[in-house]
């Protein structure tokens, strides 16, 4: 596990109405998360949070089962595709989180996929954790990888 640079958290509502299966939820924009290089990333249930940073209620472990999330690059390509939550949440990782090979983030494209609507419920959210670095942290980055 590489050291965390920066990590900022996200909030993914499900809506009034649970999506059905098979329907996507594209993350919205964070003006923080512009022009970043995502490291890792760290998914959470009500196991870890009761309530979402908004006072949402937060997904249950059993609903991290029915979501995947994908994650695309600045050239519109998906670097993560339909990774599973649950493998995302430290929680049942043994503490460890889920690191990558950097690559430059383009967060309004990427979304979370609905893949069963069992264990979910109006108006949950699913948190992300965010793990990443700035272009002005890449000097820093390429030392703790040494």
């Amino acid at each position: 596990m590489k050291p965390i640079i920066r990590s900022y958290l996200i909030e993914i509502n499900l809506g009034a109405t649970v999506p059905g299966a098979g329907s996507q939820i594209f993350i919205q924009d964070y003006p923080t998360l512009r022009n970043i290089y995502l490291c890792g990333v760290m998914s959470y249930s009500s196991t870890t949070s009761a309530q979402s940073p908004n006072g949402r209620a937060v997904i249950s472990a059993a609903g991290e089962v029915s979501i995947s999330a994908t994650f695309v690059d600045k050239y519109n390509q998906e670097i993560i595709h339909n990774y599973p939550l649950r493998d995302l949440d430290p929680y049942f990782t043994a503490g460890f989180y889920r690191d990558y090979k950097p690559f430059p983030l383009q967060l309004t494209k990427s979304y979370i996929t609905i893949n069963s609507t069992a264990n979910l419920t109006a108006n949950e959210s699913v948190l992300l954790n965010i793990l990443y670095y700035l272009e002005k942290d890449a000097a820093t980055v390429r030392l703790s990888n040494r």
